[in-house]
């Protein structure tokens, strides 16, 4: 019984010792850590986006009238001057209108004429002809312009097209009531009044022929600005619709950026703002930029994955040349929404969070000691540190789970 109890006593002096020595060793035990010294320095908060390169001094060009292109004299990348000819749409259905107003203005001028002189018996006669021809003219405009006001209305021609029989109608409409005055006037005598008739309708006829060589200028297209041709939608031969673009002229004299910034991103977006231009397959690292508008409203844009974003767009300046920049590239930009300089700085992975707080540890003459800090700005790797540590002090950088408070490190 007394050797039992011996070796018992001998089993727990040995653990006692093991746990000692193991204590001993523990405490006495150095871990390799990384470590990286609190500096001062400067630091930003940005918000990171893709921006698209735009003409300042651009202008799209649209058909004024629909039709048969006979004349285009540019393609994309040739320069023209403000002024210059781009290009002709046929007119001649507008030539044939004018010309057939003229002609009718001057019938009415020679029947005026002929009333001012009176009339017999076969002048009379004439007249009377004249009106019949006159008024089957206009029932045949008439019929012509209800036929095209319902194809008109259904799609089927160009608007042109429409007002170019209302035009004809009220000529013929003109024409007739010509007719029907000089035979009023051969009938019942010429008089004040008839003559007021055939003026009348002499200046109505030359409203008409003055609006329509006033539209003789909507099928010659010239180019508003300086600059190269951007966009040419229109080559011989084509059929050009009224209202599409044909041309698109920009000049490279002055570029910007747009981008569309995410709402949830732009309390902090300003115009003033410092940003960051970026390409790394055209060379471009952080040209410098500013925001020079902000757009007034929101829209909805779809991302890359289908989800539906609430957008602002922004303009910005290019504050340095940029070498063979082109309008449509895409370039990275960082927009700035805070700075802080001159300030202390550590390594983001220097950081950990223990019940809602920071905390970091710090080398203490080869002692690892925790200490609570407070975080300003952070950028890239990089946290400001407003409270809890002092230039030139070494902070652990990835602390695992073996470095606690006192753990002797090298």
């Amino acid at each position: 019984m007394r050797g039992k109890k011996k070796f018992i006593w001998i089993g727990v002096i040995l653990v006692i010792a093991v746990v000692m020595v193991y204590m001993y060793m523990t405490k006495n035990s150095v871990v390799d850590v990384e470590m990286a010294e609190v500096k001062r320095g400067n630091i930003d908060e940005y918000i990171e986006e893709k921006a698209t390169v735009e003409l300042k001094n651009k202008a799209d060009i649209y058909a004024w009238q629909s039709g048969v292109v006979t004349f285009s004299s540019v393609d994309v990348g040739d320069e023209v001057k403000a002024g210059d000819v781009l290009l002709k749409i046929q007119d001649e259905d507008l030539k044939l209108q004018i010309r057939s107003m003229e002609l009718q203005k001057q019938s009415i001028e020679a029947q005026l004429e002929e009333a001012r002189k009176g009339l017999n018996q076969w002048d009379l006669q004439v007249l009377e002809a004249k009106v019949r021809t006159a008024q089957i003219a206009y029932d045949e405009a008439y019929r012509i312009m209800e036929n095209n006001k319902k194809l008109y209305d259904a799609g089927g021609i160009s608007k042109d097209t429409y007002e170019s029989s209302v035009a004809a109608l009220a000529s013929a409409e003109a024409n007739l009531e010509a007719a029907k005055a000089a035979m009023a006037a051969a009938q019942e005598g010429f008089s004040p009044n008839i003559e007021k008739q055939f003026v009348a309708k002499m200046d109505e006829l030359k409203i008409q022929i003055n609006h329509l060589r006033s539209k003789q200028k909507d099928y010659i297209i010239k180019s508003p600005i300086d600059g190269i041709v951007l966009v040419a939608e229109a080559p011989e031969g084509s059929i050009v619709s009224m209202g599409a673009m044909v041309f698109q002229i920009g000049r490279y004299d002055e570029m910007y950026l747009v981008s569309d910034i995410l709402v949830d991103d732009m309390a902090d977006v300003r115009e003033g703002s410092q940003v960051f231009i970026s390409n790394e397959d055209l060379d471009i690292r952080d040209v410098r930029g500013t925001v020079i508008k902000i757009h007034p409203q929101a829209f909805s844009k779809i991302s890359d994955l289908g989800i539906e974003q609430k957008r602002i767009r922004i303009e910005i300046s290019i504050d340095e040349e940029i070498d063979e920049l082109r309008p449509g590239y895409d370039m990275d930009i960082k927009i700035i929404t805070a700075s802080s300089q001159n300030t202390l700085l550590i390594e983001e992975k220097a950081v950990f969070e223990q019940g809602g707080n920071n905390y970091i540890f710090i080398n203490d003459d080869g002692t690892a000691r925790l200490r609570q800090i407070e975080k300003g700005l952070e950028s890239d790797d990089m946290i400001e540190v407003t409270k809890g540590l002092q230039e030139g002090e070494k902070v652990i950088l990835s602390p695992n789970a073996n470095i606690k408070e006192g753990t002797k490190i090298k």
